[in-house]
């Protein structure tokens, strides 16, 4: 059985008049390859934690072609409708759930095809069928404890366009496109937030969140929750004894040792690990995924002013 790394993240919320628990889980990177029993190991997870909420911030699947199988498509739903059952579950999208392979081009470096980008219609329509399951497309969802904002982050946010592969440069994401996307989002879902409640910010790439100038739009939530950066493609032993931010490598950022690329609280920017750290569409360096455990953490907040000054943190490895 492949190990979990869990984290457990308690912070300081004076919002919160009763403690509140968030499941969160990224990058799950859905294929034949996440098999059933990794999916069921994660819905027990999920219900140990006995979350309030549960929380995905993209990369559901690797890529669309997958779900065209119809076996796949309903093993990926049901699963969600697991989640559901456990408490309502809140989800973004990342930029692999736009993926499509382009078999008219040939293959890159180590077998990867080149992508078609594709507006996920139909993988909108049938998640947001499901009962308990709020996909946030540039949307919110909010109850009487909670408030939370979904941004989609475009493709031409990831230099991505239907007609020709990634530009290559220093850093692939681009912040500027990001605060044209942010500008266009309607004045109020991001600004005079209800004061009374928790306010959560979902992007899947944390990288311009550290932007000042990307900051300043989401200056009103408590946290962001982001995933994308797949811990930093750090092995195990090396995660014990390396404490840092820097990842080896990360999506969408062509640096060496990228900052904020491992999966942490940076501030109020909650990055989360993967599900799946090296996925299918790696082609030939998907078997390398055997290596990396199964990213898991736990948002808990309170109102106890022990954790005003600094969020308790713990890490730990289990079955």
């Amino acid at each position: 059985m492949k190990l979990f790394y869990d984290i457990r993240y308690r912070c300081f919320n004076r919002q919160c008049k009763k403690p509140l628990c968030f499941f969160l889980l990224s990058d799950i990177h859905f294929a034949p390859k996440v098999t059933s029993e990794t999916l069921d190991n994660l819905i027990a997870a999920a219900k140990s934690k006995q979350p309030d909420y549960i929380i995905v911030p993209g990369d559901l699947i690797d890529y669309l072609d997958i779900i065209d199988d119809k076996s796949e498509l309903k093993r990926f739903l049901s699963w969600f409708e697991r989640l559901g059952r456990i408490a309502p579950t809140l989800i973004g999208l990342g930029n692999h759930d736009f993926y499509r392979i382009n078999h008219d081009r040939k293959p890159k470096f180590l077998g990867r095809y080149p992508w078609l980008i594709e507006y996920p219609n139909h993988l909108i329509e049938q998640l947001s069928a499901l009962e308990n399951i709020h996909l946030l497309n540039n949307s919110t969802y909010e109850d009487d404890r909670i408030y939370v904002f979904g941004f989609t982050q475009t493709p031409e946010y990831f230099s991505l366009d239907s007609s020709d592969e990634p530009t290559i440069r220093s850093n692939i994401e681009d912040c500027g496109i990001m605060l044209h996307d942010l500008r266009e989002i309607p004045a109020d879902k991001l600004h005079n937030l209800p004061p009374n409640k928790v306010k959560l910010a979902l992007a899947h790439s944390p990288f311009c969140l550290f932007n000042q100038e990307v900051e300043t739009f989401f200056s009103g939530f408590d946290f962001t929750i982001s995933g994308h950066t797949h811990n930093g493609a750090v092995p195990p032993i090396i995660n014990d004894f390396w404490r840092s931010d820097r990842g080896l490598s990360a999506p969408g950022n062509a640096k060496i040792f990228p900052d904020h690329a491992r999966a942490g609280l940076f501030g109020k920017h909650l990055i989360c690990g993967a599900v799946t750290t090296i996925s299918t569409s790696a082609r030939k360096l998907s078997f390398l995924n055997t290596a990396f455990p199964i990213n898991i953490a736990t948002l808990e907040l309170s109102n106890n002013i022990v954790y005003q000054r600094k969020p308790n943190i713990k890490r730990k490895y289990h079955n």
